[in-house]
């Protein structure tokens, strides 16, 4: 957790679509023109739009396997729940790993 003196430490979980990325991203800039030394990270996925645009904002994308259960047909949503407990896990290891002060979920499957 930042106290006196440690930077703040961000994680933003944003993904699919641009209505999702760029509200996080606009957030994210803001506070790091703020806080400058502020650790900010993102986590998606690889085949959404934030593998592309978080990038090139310059921030740094953990990458997670997901996918969505809701409104998608039997075989999507069965595929979703055999990555579902490799998805948890790995974002359990996100968290101890960067030990965020804060995290900002935007929308999208992550």
């Amino acid at each position: 957790m930042a106290g006196i003196g440690k930077p703040m430490r961000a994680l933003f979980a944003a993904g699919g679509t641009g209505g999702h990325i760029y509200p996080a991203l606009a957030v994210a800039k803001e506070l790091k023109s703020r806080y400058p030394k502020a650790a900010v990270k993102f986590v998606g996925t690889a085949r959404g739009l934030e593998s592309r645009l978080v990038p090139q904002a310059g921030f740094e994308l953990s990458l997670i396997e997901s996918a969505g259960l809701m409104n998608m047909g039997l075989k999507d949503r069965l595929y979703g729940l055999y990555l579902l407990p490799k998805s948890l896990f790995a974002a359990r290891r996100l968290l101890k790993e960067f030990r965020p002060d804060v995290v900002i979920g935007a929308g999208g499957y992550v």
